[in-house]
């Protein structure tokens, strides 16, 4: 079963493209990190079993992106990998901006939304858990 934990809002974002070795931007917007928990049943021979939880993270680009290029089916298929910058304000109520590195599209949906799973380092799933407050 997996479950929404938390939505965080960032109020700034970049999207990047990289490709041939350049790193050029594609989009301003304002991303939407979602927190899930997927919890996955084990059996055990003889005993009750246990619940195994696992975190995945992902990022929504709503339909309000600013495109500093048009994007064409030929455009996405030179992309070799996306990066993300992201504002998002801690509890403290400090702005703090993270860099998410070599995220993968998961899909581009009718309503303009792009959706991405992210690779999160240690120290990121920290912070962000903390500040969903999950």
């Amino acid at each position: 079963m997996t479950t929404l934990i938390n939505t965080l809002a960032s109020e700034k974002g970049e999207l990047f493209t990289i490709g041939h070795g350049r790193r050029t931007p594609l989009a301003y917007c304002r991303p939407e990190i979602r927190i899930y928990e997927k919890a996955t049943k084990v059996p055990v021979l003889g005993r009750t079993g246990h619940v195994e939880k696992t975190m995945r993270f992902s990022i929504a680009l709503c339909g309000d992106m600013e495109f500093t290029r048009e994007v064409t089916e030929g455009t996405l298929q030179a992309v070799e990998r996306y990066e993300l910058t992201a504002d998002l304000l801690r509890n403290d109520g400090i702005v703090e901006r993270f860099y998410f590195h070599n995220i993968s599209l998961v899909e581009i949906n009718p309503e303009r939304e792009w959706e991405f799973e992210l690779d999160v380092t240690n120290e990121q799933m920290d912070k962000l858990l903390a500040m969903s407050g999950a």
